[in-house]
């Protein structure tokens, strides 16, 4: 049944704080089953391990990782998301090998694409006998895009990277892509950054605390909690690791790679998240995927001569930019949030004090880019400016979402 009186008004609140539990939806009417999480936990391992032991750990990864994606070109994938990162740079090689001559590599090229990955993108591409499609997203789409990018993926956005991406599957499909390869996961089962729920954690707490000063008072009883909202998924026979992953992945990765994409009637497949691959990676022992700092070690060891070291071996990159303050239409990314946070907009989500939120907003306008505080502010109106949109177009009985 469509809900016909759009979100919940406690939901909202929940959200804002990052205490909605998974079960629950923002929609009225509407509830949410999430699959069961992978009941795999971490071998346990001396932190010192020797070089024969990491090369067998490498080899049966490796063959992982070339079934699963060996198994989605076998049905018919031919194109592939290649950032330049390590991750995407191992799927497009191995696509290359499993369909030679017939794979194309997409990237993007946007304000905020770090320009080392592109380089290296080129590289991966030209290395794999890979056709690549370089998508230019003008910055001026992206405010124009923000709405259908908020609707095609059924949830709040909190970055241009989510916007940037609908707009790349939307070109994607213009030039004849159906089926794609994401390296989305790759982090998520690899502890890509071993320091990612500290630094999750630390944003989420700056969140609740910005989110508290626009909420109405009323709503200021949902209680206060230092967990992440991960520690709510599922029971005790579930890894920290696994709910945190899980989390990432349903609010933050999936939806603009999936949603998105589907929106546009292309098909995006996620290797690194297939059973046979990310079951061998979670039960990897932690020493073997994070030493000296590095994460994702054991994959990086596994790849050698796979794809280049200067691929291999490079940092993660952030992949996200401010919205507004960094954008070269600074302007009119300004104008589109005034205009969804107004208080015609905002009162009929019941729970949001219009004022507080006018205030918020003129302050961010006088903030600098890099100013501290600015990335946080971006993330709640971007949040706010989804949830009005998503209200909106619920109250006039759009399809059901998130079924």
């Amino acid at each position: 049944m469509a809900p016909t009186q759009g979100l919940e008004p406690a939901s909202v609140a929940a959200f804002l704080l990052h205490i909605l539990p998974s079960p629950r939806s923002l929609f009225r009417g509407v509830s949410r089953i999430a699959p069961p999480l992978p009941r795999v936990h971490r071998e346990s391992m001396p932190l010192s391990s020797d070089e024969e032991e990491d090369e067998s750990r490498a080899r049966a990864l490796l063959a992982a990782c070339s079934d699963a994606v060996g198994a989605r070109v076998g049905s018919g994938a031919r194109e592939v998301s290649l950032s330049g990162g390590v991750d995407s740079a191992v799927l497009c090689m191995l696509a290359a090998r499993h369909a030679e001559g017939r794979v194309r590599a997409w990237s993007m090229d946007v304000h905020f694409a770090d320009e080392v990955e592109r380089r290296n993108a080129r590289t991966v591409a030209r290395l794999a006998g890979a056709e690549r499609v370089d998508v230019p997203i003008p910055d001026a789409l992206l405010p124009d895009l923000f709405e259908p990018a908020v609707l095609a993926n059924e949830s709040a956005i909190l970055n241009a990277r989510a916007v940037a991406s609908f707009a790349f599957y939307a070109e994607a499909k213009r030039l004849g892509a159906s089926v794609m390869l994401s390296g989305a996961g790759a982090d998520e089962v690899l502890m890509g950054n071993p320091e990612a729920r500290d630094s999750a954690l630390a944003r989420i707490e700056e969140d609740r605390r910005l989110a508290r000063t626009v909420l109405r008072s009323a709503v200021d009883n949902l209680g206060r909690t230092p967990d992440g909202p991960w520690s709510q998924e599922d029971g005790p026979e579930v890894s920290d690791e696994a709910r945190y992953a899980a989390w990432v992945l349903r609010e933050l990765v999936l939806p603009p790679e999936l949603r998105g994409a589907r929106a546009h009637g292309l098909t995006v497949h996620t290797p690194y998240l297939d059973s046979r691959f990310a079951d061998a990676a979670l039960a990897l022992p932690e020493s073997s995927l994070s030493r000296d700092g590095v994460g994702k070690w054991l994959f990086r060891y596994a790849v050698r001569g796979l794809v280049p070291d200067e691929v291999r071996l490079a940092r993660k990159t952030p992949r996200y930019g401010h919205t507004a303050l960094s954008s070269p239409v600074r302007a009119r990314w300004l104008e589109l949030y005034r205009a969804w946070l107004s208080a015609s907009r905002l009162e009929p989500l019941e729970v949001i004090d219009p004022k507080a939120v006018l205030t918020l907003l003129e302050r961010y306008t006088r903030m600098e880019p890099e100013a501290p505080e600015a990335g946080g502010v971006d993330r709640l109106l971007m949040r706010l400016c989804s949830l009005a949109m998503l209200h909106a177009h619920a109250v006039h009985g759009s399809p059901c979402p998130e079924s």
